[in-house]
């Protein structure tokens, strides 16, 4: 029947606090005595005939659809929606992407394929098989929950909810009886709630898996029955008293920020406080990384539960097996164990709280990336290391680094190339050569350390630490930042290679880091920048007025002879470079000159000689700085065309 002719339920049911959708159905068919699926089915959710429940619906239902089933059902439609995850997308962003809303392209980056469990069990954005509490299944004692039983916590569903705190255990993942996990698909399709569409009357509590009595053959497959609530405790009094204090800590915590709203998530976060994300990949990595990471963790006892799981994946890929994009999924899931998710987590957080600044990090997280780029199966690396989502703070501690830069080579992967820190400046902001003044005060004794120095170490160093600023606060390859800059590839590489060759070591690339990231600071703390790249932009063209010039070489000795050689070509270039502060060798005149025929050669040996900065020169020098501080605005609009502030 179409949603027009359905009725409203005679009968209903008040959701409990933090109950779930499957939940919710299972009390609700018990009280009127119908499958869950048909329950479903009156609620206006599709069922397959009868066969099964979409598994998306444990995420949110559709507008239109969570309308329909609060009309039916008689709840309003915040308390529809409040039945599925997304009310935590806050805390867990990766709950809102859907598997429709992710394209098969970024699915493979993801390493993520095939089934909708797949898919959300490799983010950790949910298990569609609950884990749960016994204790908190059998209620609070009032009436209805003695009827019908406790809830069905939503968060159960989540990877990363492993223990109850009110009743200090972990969390089950099986039935006891039948020792299997609670969501079984249909014909190898997941479903909301396993075999909705059997005719058994099940209470809420009951196992719903299908088991066959070998007994008596031909027998019918009938549901296991086991109540859950009757389970045994999972008791995290098995665990040594420190590891035991240490779980369900790190588990109040995740539940502390489960029921904060989306706009308190982090304004009220402790400094130095791991986003759950950050825990989700950091755990993963420990597991493609295993045993890498192994004297991370805090006891042996945690280690040995992480062992156990880890390590049988590690033993099954190495098998050789036909060729399979999914297969390495395994290493993205949650362990369905809770023991064994919890150490994980704990070990996860303990790296990203412990570590005091970026340096630190980078050197717990590092070794673990470079172990599992060298021994881990490819296609996992790859998957793993190509996805999107990762957060900059954890980017920056993945990535490789070749002498200064992030590496750029075939097998690195561009995502993990952000910016390498958080500045107030933009890329545009940073000038393709560095200011005399800045490399004075930065870089001034610099030279004094490097073997062996020559004619040209000032120069590379004045446009690889450009390259650098450009990395810090745009990310990317060397080569991207020299694009960025407007520096020919050729001329990035030659002093790159130069520098590399002469630094020798890493000692003189840390400095030369630690100097970069002086000037950085320097940059940040500027009341007013300049925008170079628009400057570059807006003078890429320019020539400068022959009025401009003869005025500009009034009463110096050497006037004539400069403007009857270079005419305004001479002030063109050395306003150029002042202005954009950039090398006078990249000016565009040059190529200009090239195109027309002419040779620049003379010129660019007469500008050369500019920048010893004796005698007229210098004068000359000192008008140019004073007309490109007075410069036309059409040739700059919208750009202070002030002078590189110390």
């Amino acid at each position: 029947m179409n949603h027009m002719q359905r009725r409203v339920l005679a009968r209903s049911l008040e959701p409990l606090p933090e109950e779930s959708l499957p939940g919710f159905l299972l009390r609700l068919a018990y009280r009127l005595h119908r499958s869950p699926a048909r329950v479903a089915h009156l609620c206006g959710l599709e069922t397959n005939g009868q066969r099964r429940i979409g598994a998306d619906h444990l995420l949110e239902l559709p507008t239109e659809r969570a309308a329909e089933f609060a009309r039916v059902t008689g709840l309003s439609v915040p308390e529809v929606q409040d039945l599925g995850l997304r009310r935590y997308t806050g805390t867990f962003p990766a709950l809102q992407t859907g598997r429709d809303s992710a394209s098969r392209q970024s699915r493979v980056r993801q390493g993520v394929f095939g089934s909708i469990s797949q898919f959300y069990e490799s983010t950790w954005a949910a298990n569609l098989s609950s884990r749960y509490c016994p204790q908190c299944l059998a209620g609070d004692g009032s009436p209805v929950q003695k009827a019908f039983g406790g809830p069905w916590i939503l968060r159960w569903h989540l990877p990363f909810v492993f223990a109850c705190t009110t009743h200090r255990q972990l969390l089950h993942d099986q039935c006891p009886n039948c020792r299997s996990g609670l969501a079984h698909p249909y014909e190898g399709r997941a479903t909301l709630i396993t075999q909705p569409g059997n005719t058994h009357v099940l209470h809420p509590l009951q196992c719903r898996n299908l088991l066959t009595d070998q007994r008596e053959g031909g027998a019918r497959p009938h549901p296991c029955g086991a109540r859950l609530d009757e389970a045994e405790g999972h008791s995290l009094d098995t665990l040594p008293k420190e590891d035991h204090k240490r779980l369900l800590e790190l588990q109040q915590r995740l539940d502390a920020r489960l029921s904060l709203r989306p706009t308190e998530n982090e304004e009220r976060q402790p400094p130095r406080t791991p986003s759950v994300q950050d825990l989700v990949h950091v755990a993963q990595l420990i597991k493609l990384s295993w045993p890498a990471g192994r004297s991370l963790v805090s006891s042996d006892t945690l280690a040995t539960l992480i062992d156990s799981h880890a390590g049988p994946l590690h033993a099954e890929l190495r098998t050789p097996q036909p060729r399979s994009t999914s297969r390495f999924s395994v290493l993205w899931a949650a362990p369905n164990d809770s023991a064994q998710c919890g150490a994980l987590l704990l070990t996860a957080e303990a790296v990203l709280r412990t570590a005091d600044g970026s340096a630190q990090l980078r050197s717990l997280i590092r070794p673990m990336a470079r172990f599992a780029f060298e021994h881990a199966p490819a296609g996992a690396s790859r998957s793993f290391f190509s996805r999107p989502g990762f957060s900059p703070t954890l980017a920056r501690a993945m990535v490789r680094q070749a002498r200064g830069f992030h590496a750029a080579g075939p097998l690195e992967y561009a995502n993990l190339r952000v910016a390498s820190r958080d500045c107030h400046f933009a890329a545009e902001e940073v000038p393709s050569h560095l200011p005399q003044s800045w490399y004075d005060k930065y870089f001034g004794d610099f030279v004094d350390h490097v073997p062996h120095p020559n004619l040209y170490t000032i120069r590379h160093l004045r446009r690889a630490a450009p390259l650098k600023l450009v990395e810090m606060t745009a990310g990317g390859s060397w080569l991207q930042c020299a694009r960025a800059l407007d520096i020919p590839e050729s001329r990035a590489r030659s002093a790159l290679t130069k520098l590399r060759h002469q630094f020798g070591g890493n000692a003189l690339w840390k400095r030369f880091e630690d100097v970069t990231e002086q000037l950085a600071c320097h940059l940040d703390d500027l009341p007013q920048r300049i925008d170079y790249a628009h400057r570059r932009q807006a003078l890429a063209d320019w020539q400068m007025p022959r009025a401009d010039w003869t005025a500009l070489v009034e009463g110096l000795p050497q006037a004539r002879r400069f403007t009857a050689r270079y005419g305004t070509s001479l002030g063109t270039v050395l306003v150029w470079t002042e202005a954009t502060q950039s090398d006078y060798l990249l000016c565009p005149l040059f190529q200009r000159l090239r195109t027309c025929g002419a040779s620049p050669d003379f010129l660019i040996d007469e500008i050369s000689h500019f920048f010893n900065q004796k005698g007229i020169r210098l004068e000359l020098l000192r008008r140019i700085g004073d007309y490109t501080t007075n410069i036309d605005t059409h040739c700059i609009s919208s750009i202070a065309a002030s002078r590189p502030q110390d």
